[in-house]
């Protein structure tokens, strides 16, 4: 439907007409009618052809006189404009319908000079959709002598704000190119960076323009490349369409950094293929990871692998050993004594050495050997691709002389010492459970041995091993089921025959069982820690046994009780001497403890302030197994003692071994010079016994005398000699 003006001097109004009118007045007139209804009919049937043509138009159609009234419009511009298609609509003006100011100074300019306005934007607001927006196109027409303007709009709102929103994203991919917080770069199929971001460049370290100018295999390291190459050759032939892992990068100066890449494939608007690659740098997760990793695999004192990680190693070296028909050495390192660095030194101390001993192993062995730290003083060595006992044991050997250096500790000089135990695959066995356990046993061999050695698995040894195990369970329950019992060896007066005191010796009866000789469950309850309990039985029963005796009436008796190493250095032996000689009611004047030298040595300065507090309180102090340890008489001088113990390895050959015989009369006159009391330990012949009397020698002990008793007999030997009526012929009658 057209929308029709009401002005009266033109005959036709609406804009077929509008258009038209100029073209039939210009038509040359002619005196036939026939011709004139002719031209008319042809007339109209251009001008229905004419309105239907502006009628269906896809763009709106609006004429406008020189006045900027609407002449008319056709039906789509009334629907672009919201505005009635009645021909009362006509005739307006025509901000009434478009108000809008950019729009009415480009007619303005169009009526002015009859130049076109194209792209005159106007947004209409208030719609069910909201701002709507119109592009018009302008032009000037000529009509009766005056102007008109076609104003050819359409309805742009979906194009605008698919450009706008194009634009928008264009704007945030931008930004977030830019700004993300991960690198992006453009590959090409060839490799070559083709654009990059900021943060692709800090990760690497490089400018964005250094970076386009490499390709990605340039920057990808060595291990990681070939898979990389692999998988962009699938994405490259359609095989796959993205692939994300974890690889490493090489920074610009040459540092390799752990990254996450995810990479896909695309086109680009030519069709060309391209890759686009997003970057994360993990490099501090695969930092925390390795630590955490290091922490569950490697012991946090020394930094060696620890149990978990030796596991592994070991099942692989017996893997590669048995592809390629190769043995390997499993080592058991157990250090000697470290417990009495603890006891003496402390904890610091003891972990020093521990540290050093790691640095010391480590440094002895091959890259492709291991060393773990087991617990406490434990390692274990792992000697992968060895052909036979001889490496192993040159490697242990080897092992033994780098331990045995001197190491200060707290001031004071140590020398490490460790006992080995050696397995072989696959020999001893074929799993890595098997040979630690044979490892293990073996060890045990090398300490019976005294330490500082090493020693091969045996078939016999997981005997001794469980047998061992078997009695440290019995000795925890022997205390317990009291099986315990003490024997005692009389000290007597060389001189007089008077006997002047006993030795209390701890002895072990299980029941319904033999009696357990002391060097087999001693030594293992020194290195379990069972001789600390142990020992404060012996010492609080043999003190109550003094007590009973002197209740009974019999002659005094001194009563000397043997300290464990454990007990001198892990506690406070004086403390603790207090408090048993006020439960026992024992005097202090009849107690004498003996320590060994090697106790002594130490930690002279702690020992000395024990030994001072002991003495303060009345205790006697021996020196035991003198001459077998590292001191000398001098500095004994130190230790507020009062007697020498000779050991009996010195005693036993003193008839036949002139030096045995000469040091024993040196410790006598040296002693004495120091006013020590000496006593001779072992004592077993006449021949013996006369020569201690002939130099000196004031007690002795020994079966020459009297073998280890039980209470009983020593009560009846003090009711057979009185105090002060000893005779010397009892020292070979009474055994």
């Amino acid at each position: 439907m057209m929308i029709q003006t009401n002005e009266t001097p033109a005959p036709h109004t609406d804009v077929a007409s509008s258009l038209h009118t100029a073209a039939i007045q210009d038509q040359p007139e002619t005196s036939e009618a026939h011709a004139l209804r002719d031209a008319h009919a042809l007339l109209g049937q251009n001008r229905n052809y004419l309105e239907q043509v502006i009628d269906g138009m896809p763009a709106g159609l609006l004429v406008i006189d020189a006045e900027r009234c609407v002449r008319s419009m056709n039906r789509m511009m009334a629907q672009l404009i919201d505005a009635p298609e009645e021909s009362a609509s006509a005739g307006h003006p025509l901000a009434r319908w478009l108000p809008d100011a950019g729009l009415a100074a480009r007619v303005s300019d169009a009526l002015l000079t009859g130049m076109p306005q194209d792209h005159v934007l106007v947004s209409l607001e208030g719609g069910p959709d909201g701002v709507r927006h119109l592009e018009f196109n302008i032009r000037r027409t000529e009509q009766a002598g005056g102007y008109m303007l076609l104003l050819i709009g359409q309805d742009i709102t979906f194009r605008r704000k698919a450009r706008l929103r194009l634009q928008e994203s264009e704007e945030f991919f931008r930004l977030t190119f830019s700004q993300a917080a991960v690198g992006i770069v453009l590959l090409g199929p060839d490799g070559r960076l083709l654009r990059v971001n900021g943060k692709m460049a800090q990760i690497l370290g490089y400018t964005e323009i250094e970076l386009l100018q490499r390709f990605f295999q340039q920057l990808t390291h060595v291990d990681d490349l070939p898979d990389e190459l692999t998988l962009v050759k699938r994405l490259r032939d359609g095989e796959i369409s993205d692939y994300q892992r974890e690889r490493r990068l090489l920074r610009r100066d040459g540092t390799p950094i752990w990254v996450n890449v995810s990479v896909s494939t695309m086109r680009d608007a030519y069709g060309n293929q391209r890759f686009i690659s997003v970057v994360e740098d993990i490099s501090r997760r695969k930092g925390a990871e390795e630590a955490l990793l290091r922490v569950i695999n490697h012991d946090a004192l020394t930094g060696l692998p620890n149990r978990v990680l030796l596991q592994d190693r070991l099942e692989r070296a017996i893997a590669h050993a048995h592809r390629a028909g190769t043995q390997v050495a499993v080592m058991f390192i157990d250090l000697d004594r470290f417990k009495h660095v603890n006891d003496t030194l402390g904890h610091d101390a003891g972990d020093q050495l521990i540290v050093e001993i790691a640095r010391r192993l480590a440094g002895s062995l091959r890259e492709s050997d291991t060393v773990a730290r087991q617990g406490g003083d434990e390692f274990v060595v792992v000697l992968p691709e060895m052909t036979g006992e001889t490496d192993a044991a040159r490697v242990a050997r080897k092992l033994l002389d780098n331990l045995f250096q001197p190491l200060l500790l707290c001031g004071q000089e140590v020398f490490p010492t460790g006992s080995i135990g050696i397995a072989m695959y696959p020999r001893d066995g074929t799993d890595s459970a098997t040979l630690l356990k044979c490892a293990d046993s073996a060890m045990y061999g090398s300490k019976g041995e005294g330490g500082n050695g090493f020693s091969f698995y045996m078939a016999d040894m997981g005997a001794q091993t469980a047998l061992h195990l078997r009695m440290e369970s019995e000795l925890q329950r022997a205390l317990q089921r009291r099986e315990f019992v003490l024997h005692y060896q009389p000290v007597v007066d060389i001189a007089t025959g008077h006997l002047g005191g006993v030795e209390a010796l701890l002895r072990w009866q299980p029941l319904g069982k033999p009696m357990v000789s002391p060097a087999d469950f001693i030594p293992l309850a020194e290195e379990t820690g069972l001789i600390v309990p142990i020992g404060e039985w012996v010492l609080e029963t043999a003190m109550a046994q003094q007590v009973a005796w002197q209740k009974d009436g019999l002659p005094p008796v001194r009563m000397s009780v043997n300290l464990s190493a454990r007990q001198f250095l892990g506690q406070d032996v004086a403390q603790r001497v207090a408090v048993l000689l006020e439960k026992t009611g024992c005097d202090p004047r009849a107690l004498t403890l003996e320590i060994t030298e090697s106790v002594l040595m130490q930690n002279p300065v702690a020992a000395t302030a024990t030994m001072a507090r002991l003495a303060a309180m009345g205790v006697q102090l021996a020196i035991d197994d003198f001459g077998t340890g590292y001191s000398s008489l001098a500095s004994l001088k130190r230790f507020p003692i009062h007697s020498l113990k000779i050991d009996r390895s010195f005693v036993s050959d003193l008839i036949d071994d002139a030096d045995d015989a000469a040091i024993v009369d040196a410790v006598i006159g040296l002693a004495h010079s120091m006013k020590l009391n000496v006593i001779a330990e072992g004592v077993e012949t006449a021949d013996q016994l006369a020569f201690l009397l002939a130099h000196g020698c004031d007690q002795m002990q020994g079966f020459c005398y009297s073998r280890p008793v039980a209470p009983d007999a020593i009560e009846a030997l003090l009711c057979a000699a009185p105090a002060g009526q000893g005779q010397q012929g009892n020292l070979t009658t009474a055994a």
